[in-house]
This record gives C-alpha cells, structure tokens and sequence, in this order.
C-alpha cells in the first residue's frame, strides 16, 4: 500500500512538473524516482541547461520545504524527484512542484546568474 501511495504522489509530481514551462521529462516514475532538465531559447547549450538544471536543484532545495537531487548522466545534468520518506504526503509533493515551477519561471527568465 505503501509504495503505491508513493508511485501516485511521484506520477501525479511528473505529470505536474512535465507541464512546467522549459522542463524535459528524461524519466518518467517506473516507482517513485523520475528524472528532467531545463531547456528553452535562453539556455541555447547544453553546458547552459546543465548549469540552469544544477541551480533550479540548489534553489528548491534552499528552500528548504523539500529536497531534491541531481545526477550526471552522460554530458547532461539531470534533476531528480524522488517520493521516498513513508512520511511523504501530497502537501509536500504539492510544494515541491510549486518551487520547480516559481524557481523554473526564474531560471529561464535569464533574470537570475547561474
């Protein structure tokens, strides 16, 4: 039961974050981990969009209402969500999609240094 609570919260997060402006889903859930990264006209190069996915982790998780990580994977910096704590519920979920969204807005706003 456990772990289909959380492979909901991480489809429903996906198909929330996929919808974000300037982000590319590169994994969806398989359980309750999936990967993106940011892409737009204002980060034209990949060393860019690695930089602005690398930044958009940092600034959610200074937050500090939820954590989020990165992976290398080949030349390109991927973000990761994962639904993991038993103590996971869809507030938290929720705020983790409304930073990536708020910090994605800034992020290619090319407003921010990266």
């Amino acid at each position: 039961a456990a772990l289909s609570e959380k492979r909901g919260l991480a489809l429903w997060a996906a198909d929330e974050i996929a919808k974000i402006p300037g982000i590319v889903m590169d994994a969806i859930p398989q359980l309750s981990l999936f990967a993106f990264h940011l892409e737009h006209p204002n980060l034209p190069t990949l060393e860019a969009q690695n930089a602005a996915t690398r930044a958009l982790m940092q600034r959610v998780t200074a937050r500090g209402r939820v954590m989020v990580t990165g992976a290398q994977v080949g030349d390109r910096f991927l973000g990761r969500v994962c639904v993991l704590s038993f103590r996971t519920r869809r507030a938290q979920i929720e705020a983790c999609v409304e930073d990536i969204a708020s910090e994605t807005a800034v992020l290619i706003a090319g407003d921010q240094a990266i």
